[in-house]
């Protein structure tokens, strides 16, 4: 724990990662979650309890990681940040977005048993990649809109994001870092319709949550974790990293599991080795700064 107490002023990266940390940390994380979804499957785990655990395990390993190989010293989690801001967001944005996540995923399981739609009848293999997609489909405009912010709905839906961009770090617990507002309009307006709808089984369900929650922390790990060619079809920490980019020309990338979407709506933006310059959001006196909790809540309702 002692890294906590590091600068975050210095601008070089970090000692050097080794391979087997580069290039294998996510394969082996995702194979891990897949053995924990068939597992479950296979022999009728309770999937609320193998959605917890399949969920914790990236997650205290990527903060392990993070503090043995930070890729910038500048985007690490510090003394300062850890108790200045991000509890704030945990006990807030944090807990709500695990929460909502959490309970609107147990709430699509209950609602899948036994509701027939389209996408029932269709083996797991193929429905939970069709889940991901549809699910990341509807997210990416969201997502993309809230960023455009060209129009008074699209303003509102960046005011709703707005908080996730302003740190000028990121690491994995800062990713609870964000508004009530945005993990509820996700969850409940996006999510739950959009699977109850389609029909997909609790299985399906459950493979498909589990491995875009483990995108969700992967995607804000600090530590240089890359996947080649797999960034063109999902998105990882490479990817991510420029969509916090303070250069607005470079800050897409707004799918959070599946890059294809990116490359498919000309958002992908991919420069293996290099890293954005600096990270938050491109005018900071514009807005609260990222430690001034109740003001940034308060920006959505301005």
């Amino acid at each position: 724990m002692s890294n906590l107490a590091l600068t975050e002023t210095a601008p070089e990266l970090e000692r050097h990662t080794p391979w087997i940390v580069t290039w294998l940390t996510w394969p082996l994380l995702f194979a891990v979650n897949l053995l924990i979804i068939a597992h479950a499957v296979v022999f009728h785990w309770n999937l609320s309890i193998s959605l917890a655990a399949a969920i914790l395990i990236p997650i205290v390993t990527l903060v392990t990681l993070e503090f043995l190989y930070p890729l910038d010293r500048r985007w690490r989690m510090t003394w300062r940040t850890f108790f200045f801001r991000d509890i704030k967001f945990f006990l807030a944005g944090g807990l709500t977005g695990a929460a909502t996540n959490y309970i609107f995923g147990v709430i699509g399981l209950s609602l899948a048993a036994g509701h027939v739609g389209p996408m029932t009848g269709w083996p797991l293999w193929i429905a939970a990649p069709a889940a991901i997609v549809s699910f990341d489909f509807f997210q990416y405009w969201q997502h993309r809109w809230s960023h455009e912010a060209n129009t008074p709905w699209k303003l509102f839906l960046w005011k709703t994001h707005a908080a996730h961009h302003l740190p000028e770090q990121v690491y994995v617990l800062m990713h609870p870092a964000g508004h009530p507002f945005n993990f509820v309009l996700l969850q409940g307006f996006i999510r739950i319709p959009l699977f109850y709808v389609l029909g997909f089984t609790p299985d399906a369900l459950f493979a498909a949550t589990v491995i875009m929650a483990l995108q969700g922390v992967i995607s804000h790990c600090n530590v240089d974790l890359r996947a080649g060619w797999f960034n063109y079809i999902f998105a990882g920490a490479e990817l991510h990293r420029y969509h916090h980019s303070a250069n607005v020309g470079e800050g897409q990338n707004y799918a959070v599991a599946v890059s294809l979407l990116d490359v498919i709506f000309g958002t992908f933006v991919y420069r293996p080795g290099d890293n954005p310059e600096r990270l938050g959001v491109a005018e900071p006196d514009a807005y609260p700064r990222s430690n001034q909790f109740w003001r940034i809540m308060l920006i959505p309702l301005r």
